[in-house]
């Protein structure tokens, strides 16, 4: 791999030049480390893990990248790289790969290894001293000079794991968790110490600098999945938040930074790098509130983000990793020393390209070769077995209630194919170069979506935007094909739950209406939150003692409340539609498994107004939507046949002058208006079957055209009456 090609990028306020320094294996998150500096050195060396198992440090001299150590691959992939915080152990390595943890000089030799006694995969390793601070999928451990010390597992996952010195009487550093469940959570020892709750997973945690006013107060940065990232301050007794970065519309938060000032105005500037591949630098020179200086989009997930002197001498830089195993520089020079890279980048040039077409010249001859020793043992044989890594994502998206899959290989894509087994909508996304072909659902068969995506040579990122309905449980597969001989496809399996538009909170407004489902019987806790999980999103794996969990319907507004532990479980909701699916969901668990259950319903009569009125702005604005698209040919007619058209109504000319927003608006919402009368419908036949035993699916016809004919009160009037 070459180091070489940088070029100029120019974003709002900061200019940084680009340079690609390696290409390694596929990269996990926070497996690149800029080592600090060493006695007598004026840059730093940069230390890569991969997903093959290999480790390697290098660094650059004269724009050309010089390789300390690379070591063979430990048999397990890398996931997660960092060096010791005390001053001896800063220019040691230490790698996590499975259960293991490795220490590594700057000569690449091994000098210690522990096995430690965890049963999960270990995510991330923080190093003082003999003390080591690991996290795994869901538990903590705190180890002592290779003995455990203390223990934690989490309801949740532990996406990130961080030390800050929180509690100031303690002579250790405290363990900071980032989780799944949307919590910022503080150990001491093996127990919690406080926590935070935020409104979105928190994927990232990160330790910010020391105040420099000598107070106790402790600063942490976090990012989460809904792309929004802040500050937290910690004392000894409560956490407050500080500023805030929104979502907008960003991509989930994999790293964060708060190291580097390259605004030179005394505060550390605040570095993003977000699952979709862009990187944005946000800083305070104007205001206490970060504003956004730099933002660059590099099409392949952020893995890591870290920072110092790598390719200069003078200034700062900010080092990414990429889920491919980029290892890119984005520098934010002067002109000057621009201009004396470029001409050092060129001398060299000439000898770079020398010594690649002689590498290129004796890989070839080894691939005929290869391929002559392969053509006389496979003659009778067909390789099918190419394995490749896959980065796959199925997030739901509460802004326009649609779901997102994010499917990113370390190599070009060929084709990616869709199964459902259960009706979808495929919808346009900004993020997708690829070409879609349909094929025609085939029922029959279990295939109510079938679906090809076409990729150019160079993507090895794709995100597809789906839609789907409440009600129904299923599988959507995605095949992907990568562009490697021979053709091989690995399936990813995404699971869609009956009630997936749901999305969990922390907290709803219980003075709303509810109607109540109330289930008994001999099941365990456990059992219990495996039927719900079945049902629901977001239900963590594990369960204590008794489960209190909140849901809100991102497209209707609607609100589930559960509260359930052994042999009782209540269920509240504004919907009654929900509460069936729920009972029909748990009763068939149960059912399958042999537990007995009794059941109890009581639906109150405000929920039905309620419900009428959440959903009444997205019924007017569907409605307004399709009678506009109704217009808009014939309004076109009338402007082709005259040339003066002020006779217009406003509302006519309006919708003349903005046609292809509506247009655009309506491509989004593809059957949305259908869906929305197929809720009324549900509502209505699951209110007076389960609520007063009366079957009123002969009524339909007439419930169809009071949605034809819309009118708030005729539609409270008639799912009232029956």
């Amino acid at each position: 791999p070459r180091a070489s090609s940088s070029r100029r990028e120019y974003a709002m306020e900061l200019y940084f030049a680009r340079q690609d320094l390696l290409q390694s294996g596929a990269t996990n998150r926070d497996c690149l480390k800029v080592l600090p500096l060493g006695k007598g050195k004026k840059s730093q060396k940069v230390a890569v893990g991969d997903t093959d198992g290999v480790l390697q440090l290098f660094g650059m001299k004269k724009q050309e990248r010089s390789t300390a150590f690379k070591n063979l691959p430990v048999g397990e992939a890398i996931t997660n790289v960092t060096f010791g915080k005390q001053a001896l152990q800063q220019d040691k390595l230490f790698v996590a790969s499975g259960s293991t943890i490795r220490g590594v000089n700057k000569k690449g030799k091994e000098f210690f290894k522990y096995v430690t006694n965890m049963t999960e995969q270990i995510h991330q390793i923080e190093i003082s001293d003999n003390n080591i601070w690991a996290s795994g999928e869901y538990s903590y451990n705190h180890f002592d000079n290779s003995k455990e010390k203390a223990s934690f597992m989490a309801n949740d996952r532990i996406n990130d794991l961080a030390l800050a010195p929180i509690d100031v009487v303690s002579e250790l550093p405290n363990a900071v968790l980032g989780c799944q469940d949307r919590f910022v959570r503080v150990l001491q020892n093996s127990e919690l110490y406080y926590e935070a709750s935020l409104p979105s997973a928190v994927m990232c945690v990160r330790n910010a600098p020391s105040p420099a006013d000598g107070s106790h107060v402790q600063k942490v940065l976090y990012g989460m999945a809904s792309g929004a990232c802040g500050m937290l301050h910690f004392d000894t007794e409560q956490i407050s938040k500080g500023w805030t970065i929104p979502v907008g519309k960003g991509a989930a938060v994999h790293a964060i930074s708060n190291e580097l000032d390259f605004t030179a105005d005394g505060v550390n500037d605040v570095v993003v790098g977000r699952d979709d591949g862009t990187v944005e630098v946000y800083s305070f020179d104007v205001s206490t509130q970060p504003q956004l200086v730099f933002s660059k989009c590099y099409n392949e997930s952020v893995t890591t983000i870290d920072g110092g002197f790598v390719t200069s001498e003078k200034s700062q830089e900010i080092i990414i990793s990429t889920f491919s195993g980029k290892i890119l520089s984005l520098s934010n020079r002067s002109e000057m020393e621009e201009v004396a890279s470029a001409q050092s980048a060129a001398e060299s040039r000439e000898k770079t390209i020398l010594t690649l077409r002689r590498e290129l010249e004796m890989l070839h001859d080894r691939v005929e070769k290869e391929r002559e020793k392969y053509s006389k043992i496979s003659e009778d044989l067909i390789a099918v077995d190419r394995h490749f890594n896959i980065s796959q994502r199925f997030t739901l998206n509460p802004d326009d209630a649609s779901y997102s899959i994010v499917l990113e290989t370390p190599v070009p894509m060929f084709t990616v194919a869709l199964h459902s087994d259960i009706p979808l909508d495929l919808l346009d996304s900004a993020q997708n170069a690829a070409i879609m072909s349909l094929s025609p659902p085939d029922p029959a068969n279990g295939a109510y979506c079938l679906a090809t995506y076409r990729c150019q040579e160079s993507i090895n990122r794709i995100e597809i935007k789906l839609r789907t309905i409440e009600g129904r449980s299923g599988t959507l597969r995605a095949f992907v094909i990568p562009r490697l001989a021979p053709k091989t496809c690995q399936e990813c399996v995404f699971h869609i739950k009956p009630l997936c538009l749901h999305q969990r909170v922390q907290k709803v407004d219980d003075q709303r209406p509810m109607n109540e489902l109330r289930i008994g019987g001999e099941f365990s806790l456990v059992d219990m939150h495996t039927w719900v999980g079945s049902c629901l999103p977001e239900v963590p794996p594990r369960a204590q003692d008794e489960v209190v969990s909140s849901f809100r319907n991102v497209l209707l507004g609607t609100v589930l409340l559960a509260r359930y532990r052994s042999g009782d479980a209540v269920f509240c909701s504004d919907n009654a539609t929900v509460l069936a699916v729920l009972r029909e969901g748990i009763t068939n668990q149960a059912n399958a498994q042999k537990v007995r259950v009794t059941l109890a319903l009581d639906f109150r009569d405000e929920t039905i107004p309620h419900f009428c009125e959440l959903v009444h702005p997205r019924l007017e604005y569907l409605l307004s939507l399709s009678h506009k698209m109704q217009l808009i040919e014939a309004l076109q007619e009338v402007r082709i046949q005259e040339e003066d058209i002020s006779f217009l109504a406003p509302e006519y000319a309006d919708i003349l002058e903005n046609a292809e927003l509506i247009k655009t608006e309506f491509k989004q919402q593809p059957r949305q208006l259908d869906y929305l009368h197929g809720i009324v419908q549900d509502l209505y036949i699951d209110w007076h079957k389960l609520g007063k035993g009366v079957n009123v699916k002969s009524k339909l016809g007439g419930l169809k055209q009071v949605l034809h004919n819309y009118n708030p009160h005729e539609l409270v009037q008639f799912l009232m009456a029956g």
